[in-house]
């Protein structure tokens, strides 16, 4: 089974009166999905993720993040977090060929007193990472996961440039080197393709 991946950033001099900054300067990066016809669903949760949801609403497409931000600054406190889900259009393998289509993710700010084991402050939950990882001797994979690759990389670059990112780290839930596997795919699929 595929694993997730994950960009967790922690942000210099975060606190309760940066946060929502933070959280209006990530949600303005972000590439939405021009192709999704679901809904997005902004979430706020407050001391940990065991407790219920404090405040919930699904905006229909297309998606505009001045309101979402908005409703975050009314529950602006240390221990909540904020989370959107959301979707960006990648490269996926339909019925017939590959296409561009709505992929789901989950974009996260945590107050800096929220319960959050891995202690970072903004989170990109990317989805599966097989959407990232080409299919040895699949040309048509390759090419696509390739396409994919160059989107979360522009993204992860976004990231660093726009917020006072301290330290950043993309990881898999496995714990293995999601590089390591992206390179014994490429390396196994002879694709002569690299990591730009």
């Amino acid at each position: 089974m595929s694993d997730r991946l994950t960009l967790s950033c922690w942000l210099r001099n975060y606190n309760a009166l940066s946060m929502i900054p933070q959280w209006e300067k990530l949600l303005g990066l972000f590439p939405f999905s021009k192709l999704s016809q679901r809904s997005t669903v902004l979430r706020v949760y407050a001391v940990n993720l065991s407790e219920p949801v404090v405040f919930e609403r699904a905006y229909a497409p297309p998606f505009s993040s001045a309101e979402a931000v908005a409703i975050s600054r009314e529950f602006q406190h240390e221990d909540c977090a904020y989370q959107l889900e959301c979707a960006w259009d990648l490269m996926e393998q339909g019925e017939e060929d590959w296409r561009m289509a709505p992929v789901n993710v989950s974009l996260w700010c945590f107050g800096p007193e929220f319960d959050n084991d891995t202690t970072d402050h903004v989170r990109i939950e990317f989805g599966l990472e097989d959407t990232f990882l080409p299919q040895p001797d699949d040309d048509a994979s390759i090419r696509a996961s390739h396409t994919n690759l160059r989107s979360l990389m522009r993204l992860v670059d976004q990231v660093g440039a726009k917020l006072p990112v301290e330290r950043k780290h993309l990881w898999s839930e496995s714990g293995l080197n999601f590089a390591e596997k992206l390179q014994a795919a490429l390396s196994g699929g002879g694709s002569g393709l690299a990591l730009q």
